[in-house]
């Protein structure tokens, strides 16, 4: 996953002192002497996948509402059962299954959102992954604190290189423009990135319209919030002069394609983003709104969405699902979709120096696809493969800086029943 997309067929990693000191062809191997060697056979060695948007404790709250808009399902449902139950210790259990789910589908970097930061990295740290902390600040959740508690954990874990604190302002229909100034006062000033939910839906373009005569990356962009260490969840509805301002400012995306289509929130123009050089990741979303953190599942859905996705210029989503017949099979290749989730996520998060990419220097951040099964046979093309035919459980080993956190299916990290065994017997 390197700029040239390289493929090499019979190939080699060499792990040493948690980073890639080689990548090549197999016959090069008798150059190097390891202390264990996993021997992949029939397999894709590629980079550990990179969630770029997710909720991981809201894994608990898995198929508790669906089938709902994305109102009613957060007023009505997802708001009241977390005043009710979100807890240190129940954001803490239901991340450990979040991560358990994640890592055992290829994940080995997530960027999350949710509430208790401390409780948030502690089981990424016990599994060995790698996370970004997004503090949600809410207007109504005393956003003071949740700015003190981001600063105070990145002072904490400024020398952790599994654990980045992140700044996680909901929305700006739930956070006042006073918040959001400082917000951005405070990333500033401590170098934190920002994570935020933008134009998800239609009804929040429309009431940002309505309240501020603008949209909502319009009314960012004045208060100056987007910059390039932004990460923008969704971005369904924008229009041309969204995308516009999106490019200048180098804000990155984190597409979520199958929670879109769930809560029925729209399709991102993602074909006009990649045409205009926007920087995009692939995201899950919450296991609430997804009920799965399989990002291969959202890979294959990212392909065959915009094939069959009508894209037209003008307002945001004024021309969606219109009618008109602007189908191409072409929109969105499986190589362009494997970026996504690799390369291209670790640019999301700014990670792209460290991760993404199995490329001498970086992290050894690695998994291997067993393609010993019926639906992985024959292989002409991997990335077709990767992202038509895989799912999370072909996935055999996972390392992460160099660690074997997980081998032919059994994690290392955590203790799997016991996780199990806990969020069966969570019930509300």
């Amino acid at each position: 996953m390197n700029d040239k997309l390289t493929v090499i067929k019979d190939g080699f990693v060499a792990v040493s002192a948690g980073k890639i000191s080689a990548a090549g062809a197999a016959d090069e191997i008798k150059n190097y002497q390891a202390e264990e060697i996993i021997d992949a056979g029939n397999s894709i060695i590629m980079p550990g996948l990179i969630n770029t948007h997710t909720h991981a404790a809201m894994a608990y709250f898995r198929g508790l509402a669906d089938d709902l808009p994305l109102d009613v399902w957060l007023n009505q449902h997802i708001w009241p059962a977390e005043a009710k139950y979100v807890n240190a210790e129940f954001v803490k259990k239901a991340t450990e299954l979040a991560c358990l789910e994640m890592l055992k589908a290829g994940v080995t970097c997530y960027n999350d959102m949710y509430f208790f930061g401390q409780a948030m990295a502690e089981p990424a740290i016990k599994s060995n992954l790698r996370v970004l902390v997004g503090i949600t600040i809410l207007d109504f959740k005393n956003p003071e604190e949740g700015i003190r508690e981001a600063v105070s954990l990145a002072k904490e874990y400024k020398d952790n290189e599994f654990i980045k604190i992140v700044l996680a302002p909901h929305a700006i229909y739930t956070c006042s423009k006073n918040i959001l100034e400082k917000v951005k006062e405070t990333a500033e000033t401590e170098n934190l990135r920002l994570h935020m939910h933008v134009s998800e839906t239609e009804k929040e373009v429309s009431e940002a319209k309505k309240n501020f005569s603008k949209s909502p990356v319009e009314y960012l962009d004045e208060l100056g919030i987007l910059s390039d260490k932004l990460i923008a969840a969704h971005s369904v509805w924008l229009s041309d002069s969204d995308l516009e301002i999106y490019k200048n400012r180098g804000v990155k995306v984190a597409h979520c394609p199958i929670s879109n289509m769930k809560l029925a929130s729209g399709v991102a123009p993602l074909k006009r983003m990649l045409e205009l050089g926007i920087t995009v990741g692939l995201g899950t979303d919450g296991a609430a709104s997804n009920n799965s953190l399989d990002l291969f599942s959202d890979m294959r859905a990212c392909a065959l969405l915009h094939k069959v996705y009508p894209v037209k210029s003008g307002e945001a989503g004024a021309e969606q699902f219109n009618g008109v017949n602007n189908y191409d099979p072409t929109t969105v290749s499986a190589k362009e979709v494997v970026r996504m989730a690799t390369s291209g996520g670790a640019k999301v998060l700014g990670l792209e120096k460290e991760i993404g990419s199995l490329e001498v220097g970086k992290k050894a951040d690695i998994i291997t696809i067993n393609l010993n099964k019926p639906h992985l046979v024959p292989i002409y093309d991997p990335y077709s493969h990767l992202v038509y035919c895989v799912n999370g459980e072909d996935v055999e080993n996972v390392i992460v800086n160099g660690k074997v956190i997980m081998k032919n299916r059994e994690v290392k990290t955590l203790d799997e029943e016991k996780i199990l065994k806990q969020a069966g017997e969570f019930n509300i």
